[in-house]
């Protein structure tokens, strides 16, 4: 048997073997016999990478400063270790998980979050460099907004979905969405947390974007956006601040005071040359950017590994972005596309913003690249999400018919996003009498009735 590539006359034999190029161009392939398994493991493996590339860079900006404070140099590798251990015990439950259960839940979900980030005005509230939104319980500390982006996004694509023909009535389309954002937004604010807010921010514009928002409303939804924001950063004295840096990066006292993180992020961007001073080789890592394992690993990746390096976390993301689009797109479910759209929007939307602010593009705001950067909470989520998309694949395979491979159905054809066998033709079985055939009244679908002699 033969199979061939959508978009090219390159054929496979029933064993997958061919030239190689065109066994890559079948995996990469939009429509195919098995698109959708395929994304699934691009979507997997390129998740692997980024998990250990993370890992590495974890453990490489960490020791030295762990070190130096008498503490075990694996003290942070470890404990990274641990929550990807967690993750993927997650992703495992989530993947697994039918993807109706999410839909029963997706309310439960949504309370649920937003309960647990209510805790961290409680009395195990933690706040760490001026920002509530941390909960402490016994030795373990958590981020409750980390999850609040993935019950936004569950929630919010079910329901987006559930009132699909609704969609071109605004008050359909921002309700209930839209004050369920808000409020996230309003609980992640009153933490003093700008840059998650800013994310749960963007993964509902994401949803409306995928929902097909008019131009009007999806206009209107980023002004009020941007408004918001911009009262944000007016009521704080700090973030002014950190505004004013980073306009004018060359001022007196600004590489020294507020914009000193992000001037040795690039010091060691640059210094990183093509190929990078190698793993472990850092030199601003030393004491020279701050909590250099977090929000700014990316430089230390890229003086390590150079352009090259970085330029490869990129194209892994892009790929990871990939990924995730042939799975929305290849299924046929509203639910499952919202829902794959809205985890793009996040994980892609947060990396492009953080890799923005190490770069110097935009302020610093604060938040962590995804797979790359440590943080429990931050990997544990996004490996949930993760799960949920893999459930979604499965989802589509279940729901998709598995082209046939039998001698009687030699070639299959394409029907949409569908692969169906060519019509079989009519023999009669043997060993049978075949049946002659008969006429039915039009548009009835039923046999005539049989004459009787009176």
């Amino acid at each position: 048997m033969t199979i061939t590539v959508a978009g090219s006359d390159q054929t496979l034999d029933s064993s997958g073997r061919g030239p190689w190029w065109t066994r890559l161009r079948s995996f990469v392939a939009a429509e195919g016999p098995n698109s959708n398994r395929n994304a699934r493991n691009l979507l997997i493996t390129t998740t692997f990478a980024l998990v250990a590339i993370g890992s590495m860079m974890v453990l490489s900006a960490s020791s030295f400063e762990l070190v130096a404070q008498n503490r075990s140099p694996y003290e942070y590798f470890t404990k990274q270790l641990m929550w990807v251990g967690v993750g993927g015990v997650a992703l495992l439950v989530c993947a697994f998980t039918p993807f109706r259960v999410y839909r029963k839940l997706s309310w439960v979900i949504l309370l649920g979050s937003f309960a647990l980030a209510l805790l961290v005005f409680s009395p195990i509230g933690l706040e760490v460099q001026g920002n509530r939104n941390w909960i402490r319980i016994g030795g373990l500390t958590a981020q409750p907004s980390e999850f609040l982006k993935l019950s936004l996004v569950i929630w919010g694509g079910m329901v987006l979905a559930r009132k699909a023909g609704l969609l071109r009535y605004a008050r359909h389309m921002f309700i209930p969405v839209v004050p369920g954002a808000m409020m996230a937004i309003g609980l992640v604010l009153a933490g003093k947390d700008l840059g998650t807010a800013m994310v749960i921010g963007l993964i509902a514009a994401g949803l409306f974007f995928v929902a097909g928002a008019s131009s009007k409303l999806f206009t209107g939804g980023i002004v009020l956006g941007v408004v918001v924001t911009l009262l944000a950063v007016v009521s704080s004295p700090n973030r002014m601040r950190r505004v004013s840096a980073w306009l004018d990066p060359s001022a007196e006292g600004t590489a020294q005071g507020l914009g000193y993180q992000s001037a040795q992020a690039l010091y060691g961007l640059a210094g990183g040359g093509l190929f990078g001073v190698g793993v472990g080789q850092s030199r601003l890592k030393v004491s020279w950017i701050p909590e250099a394992h977090n929000d700014f690993v990316f430089a230390v990746l890229g003086e390590e590994l150079g352009l090259v390096g970085a330029l490869l976390v990129v194209v892994l993301f892009g790929v990871l972005a990939y990924s995730i689009y042939r799975i929305a797109t290849l299924s046929e479910n509203l639910e499952i596309t919202y829902v794959c759209g809205g985890i793009l929007v996040w994980i892609i939307g947060q990396a492009i913003l953080n890799i923005a602010v190490v770069t110097g593009v935009v302020p610093v705001i604060g938040v962590p690249l995804p797979f790359i950067s440590y943080g429990g909470s931050s990997m544990v989520a996004v490996l949930t999400a993760i799960g949920v998309l893999i459930s979604c694949s499965r989802a589509t395979d279940q729901a998709t018919p598995v082209p046939p491979t039998t001698p009687e159905h030699p070639r299959a054809t394409v029907v949409g996003r569908r692969f169906a066998p060519r019509p079989a033709p009519d023999r009669p079985v043997p060993g049978t009498v075949k049946n002659r055939p008969t006429t039915t009244r039009a548009g009835s679908g039923r046999r005539p009735p049989r004459r009787t002699t009176p």
